[in-house]
């Protein structure tokens, strides 16, 4: 399976706009680990080398010591699952930690793989309804302002910053070793100051992937707009629930992936 795809997006760069531009985006994969035969985690990762992954997984979760811990493991890529067998058949489990989804037909997307389809069809999240309009200055504006936010950043390069947007303003802005956190972050600060998060806009200073996007639909984000680029499921999952994903912002040129009906251009 290839790691990249081609997707369309509207490409606008020194104020020309060109529609339907074939862009290359990283395939982002979902693959269940079947551990005796029990659902254990769900990681989205790149379509390659994924028997690897899935023993690494159960060693950094000191599921496994060795190789010889296993007694069988099979891979369907086709559905996204890898059936792992152990020997012990009782692995305690009281420290578990895994990046496991709790996730209960998409139309109008490149990546037509069966893991894909299966993976998205059980999204448990309702569209994203709203009406709010960007205008494509104030994406520069508040790209800027996001990226010029944090000294940290400036001296290590080592943390992503996130801010809330309305129309006219950041209304918060943190930063974190790790964007998920950055996120959540801001979440948390906009609940404490009472900020109604519907109808209003993400800036992100890293790569989309579906839980980023995931996150801010079931908060009725309608706009996310990031420095970075989207991977294949999170252009997915922004299609499928109504939202605007704009990416690659830098200097004067961006693309959107989805919802450009949100963006004055």
């Amino acid at each position: 399976m290839d790691k990249v795809l081609e997707c369309k997006v509207i490409k606008i760069e020194n104020e020309k706009i060109l529609k339907d531009f074939k862009e290359v985006i990283v395939r982002e994969y979902p693959l269940t680990i079947i551990l005796n035969g029990k659902k254990l985690a769900t990681l989205l990762c790149s379509p390659k080398k994924l028997k690897e992954l899935a023993v690494g997984f159960l060693r950094t979760e000191r599921l496994i010591e060795d190789l010889k811990d296993i007694k069988t493991i099979n891979l369907d890529e086709d559905l996204g699952v890898i059936y792992v067998e152990t020997l012990n058949k009782n692995l305690k489990r009281e420290s578990f930690y895994s990046k496991k989804i709790d996730l209960n037909s998409i139309e109008d997307f490149e990546d037509t793989s069966l893991a894909a389809s299966n993976f998205l069809t059980s999204v448990n999240c309702e569209s994203v309804r709203s009406d709010l309009k960007l205008n494509i200055n104030k994406i520069f504006q508040f790209m800027k302002k996001n990226l010029d936010y944090s000294s940290v950043f400036k001296e290590t390069g080592g943390v992503h910053c996130v801010a809330l947007c309305d129309r006219e303003n950041i209304l918060v802005i943190n930063e974190d070793v790790a964007r998920h956190n950055a996120l959540d972050k801001v979440i948390g600060e906009s609940l404490e100051k009472e900020i109604y998060l519907k109808d209003k806009i993400v800036i992100l200073s890293g790569r989309v992937s579906l839980e980023m996007i995931l996150k801010c639909a079931k908060l009725n984000i309608p706009i996310i707009i990031s420095k970075s680029a989207p991977t294949s499921l999170s252009v997915a999952l922004a299609k499928m629930l109504n939202i605007t994903l704009v990416g690659f912002v830098r200097g004067n040129k961006m693309n959107i992936y989805s919802g450009d009906e949100r963006i004055d251009y």
